[in-house]
């Protein structure tokens, strides 16, 4: 290749990667921003760092395929790299998800007529939102960015392998998306779940009495009210975990440059 063609299919490989990100990081990723809003980012984004990028050897004597190959491996890195940053944001979804199984909130979802796209339940849409904004505050939108940028001096845009370590923080990081889930939400479930075992007590004692109708009202009071009472430990809780995540992303990235 020509030192242009070189250049010219270096930006491309550094923008595969930056758009795999994109696809799947927080914010980005989300339903609310437009596909054109989404490459446009990725490809200014890319030209910012471009000028302090290295050009690959590997593309000295590229063919078509191999270049093909290439755009793939950072392709996958990239998307790779997204979709650990967004475990945070899927673990704050899961508890909402939790909650709203266990409140009976989850039934309201599917009776509202302004959702188009699909159900989604209250509580994991309110969590998702304001995941959104700690995010925000946090500039953890900035903080990706300037991961991003670390990649590209610690990951060559040659290709790499994956091996087994990364492998193995990948499945490690996805299964805690659970484990920090039910962390979030077992407040309120331990709450909610006393609440069931008193009212069977009371349905044994007294099955003269509709407990059932108490059921519900009783959960969703409950619930809420130990959801606005955990507001501000559950604004720290998030904070740390990003911070932890924006750590774990730095240990992937060094993972990723050491294959």
């Amino acid at each position: 290749m020509a030192n242009w063609q070189m250049s010219f299919a270096t930006f491309f490989l550094a923008f595969a990667r930056m758009l795999g990100m994109f696809v799947q990081a927080p914010i980005w990723g989300s339903h609310h921003i437009s596909h054109t809003i989404l490459v446009g980012a990725a490809a200014s984004t890319t030209l910012v760092m471009f000028p302090s990028l290295k050009i690959p050897h590997e593309l000295a004597n590229a063919d078509l395929f191999v270049f093909a190959i290439l755009m793939l491996n950072q392709l996958l890195v990239g998307l790779l790299i997204g979709f650990v940053s967004f475990l945070v944001m899927a673990s704050a979804q899961f508890a909402g998800e939790l909650l709203d199984i266990q409140m009976g909130i989850s039934q309201a979802a599917s009776f509202d007529p302004s959702l188009r796209g699909g159900v989604v339940n209250l509580i994991r849409r309110w969590n998702f939102y304001f995941s959104m904004i700690i995010y925000l505050v946090m500039n953890g939108h900035l903080t990706l960015i300037k991961i991003m940028q670390k990649s590209f001096e610690i990951v060559p845009l040659g290709g790499i392998t994956f091996h087994g370590d990364i492998i193995k923080q990948y499945i490690v990081l996805t299964g805690n998306v659970f484990y920090l889930g039910i962390q979030i939400a077992s407040p309120v479930l331990a709450a909610i779940f006393i609440s069931q075992v008193a009212l069977g007590l009371l349905a044994r004692i007294a099955p003269q009495m509709n407990v059932f109708m108490l059921f519900f009202p009783l959960n969703m009071a409950i619930g809420l009210t130990l959801l606005n009472l955990s507001f501000r430990p559950f604004c720290r809780a998030l904070e740390i975990l990003f911070q932890n995540n924006f750590h774990e992303l730095m240990k992937l990235v060094y993972l990723l440059g050491r294959g």
